[in-house]
């Protein structure tokens, strides 16, 4: 009888931590979401500006964590009268790393893989990758998601050795919590 009580408070205790380290403020992102953005690419090329269709989804881990998924559908190759459709997907996987502060495991920028840390400033989440592409030049990608009423707007810079390359920015709505 007092071991089965001490099994009941042991598993109380936690069943109450994995709650509590769930984080509350990242609730409004949690779900998947989909919808459209609007692309600028500067520089030479065909395709100037373009849409892309994006979806994001973010899980809680229940750790503290989060998991961030994104695809993107391009059309910035191929005939600009009949682009190709190119899908690209990423998923990154946070760890705490200070009070509304995350960041990736193992990204090594030497190796081609990118540095990838995240803030939550209010109702904005910030996910910034670092990356050296393969002619060794920096790379920097930012993502602002910012969540208003039901809307998830979008903001993105990617900047190569220190210029801005490439903007966009859009709206998600909600798909699925």
């Amino acid at each position: 009888m007092r071991l089965a009580a001490l099994i009941s408070a042991f598993a109380a205790l936690v069943l109450c931590s994995a709650a509590a380290a769930a984080d509350p403020a990242l609730a409004p992102f949690e779900g998947q979401w989909v919808g459209k953005a609007t692309v600028e690419t500067v520089g030479p090329t065909d395709f100037p500006t373009s849409v892309r269709d994006v979806g994001v989804t973010l899980t809680d881990d229940g750790k503290g964590g989060f998991k961030l998924e994104w695809s993107t559908v391009k059309r910035e190759t191929g005939d600009p009268n009949r682009p190709d459709e190119i899908a690209a997907d990423t998923v990154v996987v946070f760890a705490p790393a200070g009070e509304n502060r995350w960041a990736a495991a193992g990204g090594d920028p030497a190796k081609g893989q990118a540095l990838w840390f995240a803030r939550l400033d209010g109702s904005t989440l910030t996910v910034s990758g670092f990356a050296l592409a393969e002619d060794g030049k920096t790379e920097l990608q930012t993502y602002v998601r910012t969540i208003e009423d039901a809307t998830m707007s979008l903001v993105y810079t990617r900047v190569s050795e220190g210029v801005v390359t490439r903007r966009a920015s859009g709206a998600l709505t909600r798909f699925a919590p």
